[in-house]
């Protein structure tokens, strides 16, 4: 399926229609869908000389900009808010080879940076920070950005949030299988790379075989039918190639040393119940930041924490968006 059938899902499951919508174009030939969403007109007159302040949200892995609607509901009545479709995903064009990296994701994030917030992380002088909050995959595009470009990340981030996320070690540290011995056993890893990363054994099972095996990895018990259906739809239309060429970088991924070059306020959030990237991953990445803004531990949630906390999401955006700068 290529998209959530949007009809069958509630009001808070359908996106809202952007102002803007842009394509940029990379050097390597990818194109990045891009939108931008603007918050209704201020009724006091004493804010209508200033500019709305920002959140610019990037998706994880085999997600797209639709996984973030609950939490722009949450955010469009306050925030101007930037979604892009990452490489190989949504409504962006395929990967082109050689692109499967965190440098490219980095490269992307800071294009997207760069034609849609303004210099100084300032949301329109008024002292209050842009914000960058990341999912998964799009929180380790954030982390490698800090590493790979430290001057877009001054000039255009003013505070950050790690939501549902590692930097390292994400294979053997997973929960979703029975563990073979310590929980970052050789064994352990070698069967989640197997498992995990092969897009072609998820799409042979059955529907109903493959929706579960996908809630079973990224969902708890506390999801709703709604969204794990709705979270299904979402991954099940990832293409292939995207899925398996994402999931072998993920296998490798070791962004450790750029995690202390994320010096701006950033905070971390996290599922109590998370299989793909458990607490400890947050407890570790809150250790290495230079300016730890907190922690945000969600009890009972899975790894699709825009999905199923929206308001918690929403309210760690919104909590750094109103930190002076």
């Amino acid at each position: 399926m290529s998209a959530p059938a949007l009809a069958l899902y509630p009001a808070d499951f359908l996106p809202p229609t952007p102002a803007r919508r842009l394509t940029l174009f990379r050097p390597d030939g990818a194109r990045l869908a891009v939108q931008i969403h603007e918050p209704p007109p201020p009724r006091s007159t004493a804010d209508r000389g200033s500019s709305p302040r920002t959140a610019v949200l990037v998706h994880g892995w085999t997600c797209s900009t639709t996984f973030w609607v609950r939490v722009l509901h949450r955010l469009t009545p306050h925030l101007r808010v930037v979604v892009y479709d990452q490489r190989g995903h949504g409504r962006s064009s395929p990967v082109p080879a050689g692109g499967f990296t965190p440098e490219a994701l980095a490269a992307d994030l800071a294009a997207v940076l760069e034609a849609t917030v303004d210099s100084d992380g300032d949301s329109g002088g008024d002292g209050r920070p842009v914000v960058v909050a990341g999912h998964s995959m799009g929180a380790m595009a954030l982390v490698a950005l800090a590493g790979r470009h430290p001057d877009v990340l001054h000039r255009r981030v003013g505070a950050a949030l790690l939501a549902s996320t590692g930097v390292e070690q994400l294979m053997g540290r997973m929960t979703v299988l029975p563990h073979l011995g310590r929980p970052d056993s050789p064994a352990v890893e070698a069967l989640a790379r197997r498992t995990i990363g092969d897009a072609r054994a998820l799409h042979r099972l059955p529907l109903r075989l493959a929706r579960a095996s996908l809630v079973r990895a990224t969902m708890s018990r506390t999801a709703t039918p709604v969204e794990r259906a709705f979270c299904t739809d979402i991954v099940l239309a990832c293409p292939q190639r995207t899925y398996e060429g994402f999931a072998e970088m993920l296998g490798d991924l070791d962004l450790s040393a750029d995690l202390p070059r994320l010096d701006v306020p950033t905070a971390v959030l996290v599922g109590t119940q998370d299989r793909l990237t458990p607490p400890w991953h947050a407890r570790r990445m809150l250790a290495a930041l230079p300016c730890p803004k907190g922690l945000v531990e969600v009890p009972g949630a899975g790894h699709m924490t825009p999905l199923t906390a929206p308001d918690a999401v929403a309210a760690a955006v919104r909590d750094l968006a109103e930190r002076p700068a």
